[in-house]
């Protein structure tokens, strides 16, 4: 019997540095904030097309306070080096609780729409070797999904480049006899453009403020504070 399940893969806000490169645009406790809005809707918007939810967490340290930001999931500490490493060994753990298909995603992208993560899933349980990766604007992914494990999708991607997703595809053409499903291009919010397009998003969609709501009101409470930077908001 299938049993699908996402990973969110994240660093847990106040005991991790976390979006460090949107300063100085945002101060250090604002950074952590509105990664935790992120977090927080980023778990909102998957509860209703997934029942098995797994937080897949760092730094080891931080088990109780992300259990405090989301509450009610299945907790794992990321294990490995460089994030290829980290992904193999949530996607391996998931299998070994008895889990599949297997979809992770991180937490930059809070206004990402859930059917991108239905079509994944029903993707991955239309087959057994099926396979899922939904590509970012800035040359990464935003979810990779498998219907069973498969060994070396991440060898030797060069991480936070405009080049990790291609290398990653390549590495899924590589292994063969795989059904792979591209999903429509999205993006994360890492870089200082990044949010100006998030905040543009939300003020202009209300259906992107409907999917993110708990950034849309910090957003609306914060963005006065670093606005200046940006005269085109």
């Amino acid at each position: 019997m299938e049993q699908p399940a996402i990973i969110v893969m994240t660093k847990v806000p106040g005991s991790a540095d976390v979006k460090t490169r949107l300063r100085p645009l945002l101060s250090e406790s604002q950074s952590v904030e509105l990664a935790r809005c992120f977090l927080t809707d980023t778990i909102t918007n998957l509860t209703p097309v997934f029942e098995n939810r797994i937080i897949a967490f760092t730094p080891e340290d931080g088990r109780d306070a992300i259990e405090t930001v989301v509450g009610g999931h299945i907790y794992i500490l990321q294990r490995g080096g460089d994030l290829g490493q980290r992904l193999d060994a949530a996607i391996a753990d998931a299998f070994e609780m008895g889990f599949g298909p297997v979809i992770v995603i991180g937490t930059d992208s809070p206004t990402l729409r859930p059917e991108y993560l239905t079509q994944a899933v029903f993707h991955l349980r239309s087959g057994e070797d099926g396979v899922a990766i939904g590509p970012t604007d800035d040359g990464g992914f935003y979810l990779i999904g498998v219907s069973r494990p498969q060994e070396g999708i991440f060898d030797g991607v060069t991480w936070s480049s405009d080049k990790t997703c291609e290398p990653t595809v390549a590495n899924i053409e590589n292994i063969g006899d795989v059904d792979l499903l591209v999903l429509p291009r999205w993006y994360d919010v890492d870089e200082p453009e990044d949010l100006v397009r998030l905040i543009a998003e939300i003020n202009l969609d209300e259906s992107a403020r409907g999917r993110a709501r708990t950034t849309s009101r910090w957003i609306s409470k914060n963005q006065t504070t670093f606005v200046s930077a940006f005269p085109e908001l």
